[in-house]
């Protein structure tokens, strides 16, 4: 019975010691991929098209002109690509653009919290795996793993990274977090991109709002160098 129960203990501690492995090279792809590309972005300007839909319709589109000043800020300006839905007449009017007055902050804060969590922090990252709290999933064994990092901004809220280990890419980051009500979850996901010399992005950001019957999506596009005019 002993004989028996050693040989499965082994296996156990090996299946534990391989995931921890395998979760802190993947911990170490992401930060470095992180660090690598915050600063390498800072050399392109890029057009972010966000739309926002209500129950379905879609309600606007902004689209802005992105870039880094000199003094390192991430600046984004306004262009003359943005459109609103009409509005109606009348009392029906007051009453739908009292309505879009509510939706629009809710958008502007809901846009600013996506924000508070791209790009994902290195620094936090390693903080809660040295705390212990990261779990790993394996989707593709030796090749495709989602990191999740519970509390990462707030309590009850979690940030999840899919990692290609074999190129060293990130796929995708996923959030569930809220945005006035922590009742409320709101859920974002986001594809990250590849520009020609490696640096990452986050190309296509969806963020769905259920309570508020909201989505947001947010496309980034265009990408030049800075220099280049």
């Amino acid at each position: 019975m002993i004989l028996f129960f050693i040989p499965i203990l082994f296996i156990g501690i090996s299946r534990v010691s391989a995931q921890d492995a395998d979760t802190k090279k993947n911990i170490e792809i992401i930060k470095k991929n992180l660090s690598e590309s915050k600063v390498a972005i800072k050399k392109y300007e890029w057009i972010e098209t966000t739309t926002s839909f209500l129950n379905g319709e879609q309600k606007g589109i902004t689209q802005k002109q992105c870039y880094y000043a000199v003094d390192g800020k991430l600046t984004k300006v306004e262009t003359g690509g943005s459109t609103q839905t009409k509005k109606p007449k009348g009392l029906r009017g007051k009453i739908v653009e009292n309505k879009k007055a509510e939706m629009s902050d809710y958008v502007k804060k809901a846009i600013a919290k996506i924000q508070t969590y791209l790009p994902p922090d290195s620094q936090k990252i390693q903080k809660i795996y040295a705390d212990g709290k990261v779990s790993i999933q394996v989707l593709e064994p030796k090749k495709k793993f989602k990191l999740s990092f519970p509390d990462y901004n707030e309590m009850g809220d979690l940030l999840s990274i899919t990692l290609n280990m074999a190129t060293q890419r990130i796929m995708a980051v996923e959030v569930s977090t809220s945005v006035d009500n922590p009742k409320e979850k709101v859920m974002f996901n986001i594809t990250y991109n590849n520009l020609p010399d490696g640096t990452q992005y986050p190309g296509n950001t969806t963020l769905n709002a259920t309570a508020k019957n909201l989505k947001i999506e947010i496309i980034n596009s265009g990408f030049k160098n800075a220099g280049t005019k």
